[in-house]
């Protein structure tokens, strides 16, 4: 019934729409059980209308008010989906969906309407996500989804990336937290607002912010083997942007970091585990050494 969807094909986008309202009645009537498998095809079967309304605006003088219209059905869609028991995951990845949809399309509401499909997957990953690894997965892709969007002003974008950092910074388990807090460095870096959609935002200070809370919850990791291949990590996050140019991130930090890793490598207790960690390692020292004969070097 999900593939249905998409033979559904009307002659006009207009009447496409009819007939997307008309099977999302019907399919809503389907069960809980159902709903799963029937309600993802038919919010992509939206987002692809919207995209069609875009590449027709020049033909039509309403397409912006009808995008926006085929949103508000999708959140309501989506909504519907998330409200059923082991769907939290799949629903949370949709609304990001609909928030990238939103920007990409670009229509007079968009900012408002992303704001609240990523306001939703906030919302979802509080109140239903639990498990550790779900989480930080979740927020991965949260993350992920925001640094490729342009359409929030800094009025919006600033809370946004900001409550990224923070809710990361709230994981469970320590490792997850160090790991969530790194990834949530890349939004002041590379993350783009509406006022400059093509400089990206390019704030070391936060960067730097983000990896030294970084480095302190990896610190605060009982397990050595653990702490370790966190530094190593981490050690690698700071190459990123000391490439990037990135004048906060300085060779006397990398350095640093190196020498830690290197002190604390012999203590770990040797398994296949860490013969990993010390390969990854190893790779992150060779790949130094090459930029170092290129002239961009530590």
């Amino acid at each position: 019934m999900g593939r249905l969807i998409f033979l559904m094909q009307a002659v006009s986008p207009d009447q496409q729409y009819l007939i997307l309202n008309a099977a999302r009645k019907h399919f809503g009537n389907g069960g809980d059980k159902r709903i799963k498998y029937t309600l993802p095809p038919l919010v992509f079967a939206a987002f692809r209308l919207a995209f069609q309304y875009k590449s027709k605006q020049e033909e039509d003088d309403k397409w912006s008010k009808k995008c926006n219209k085929i949103f508000q059905f999708c959140l309501q869609t989506v909504s519907a989906l998330a409200k059923g028991e082991k769907r939290a995951e799949l629903s949370l990845r949709l609304f990001l969906q609909g928030a990238l949809a939103a920007d990409r399309i670009a229509f007079d509401n968009c900012e408002s309407v992303a704001y609240e499909f990523m306001s939703q997957a906030f919302s979802l990953y509080e109140e239903e996500i639990s498990d550790s690894k779900a989480q930080l997965a979740a927020i991965t892709l949260i993350v992920g989804t925001f640094e490729q969007m342009s359409c929030f002003g800094e009025e919006n974008h600033e809370p946004l990336r900001s409550q990224c950092a923070v809710t990361a910074s709230k994981l469970l388990k320590k490792p997850d937290q160090c790991r969530g807090v790194a990834i949530s460095s890349h939004l002041f870096w590379s993350g783009r607002t509406k006022e400059n959609p093509d400089a990206p935002c390019r704030d070391g200070k936060r960067v730097v912010e983000c990896l030294k809370k970084s480095l302190r919850i990896a610190h605060q990791c009982m397990d050595s083997t653990v702490q370790v291949q966190l530094f190593v990590e981490i050690l690698n996050r700071y190459l990123y942007y000391y490439e990037k140019d990135c004048e906060q991130v300085t060779v006397t930090v990398l350095k640093q970091l190196i020498d830690k890793i290197r002190e604390d490598m012999p203590n770990i207790e040797s398994n296949e585990e860490t013969e990993q960690i010390n390969k990854h390692f190893q790779t992150t020292l060779v790949h130094i050494r090459h930029r170092q004969e290129i002239g961009r070097a530590v």
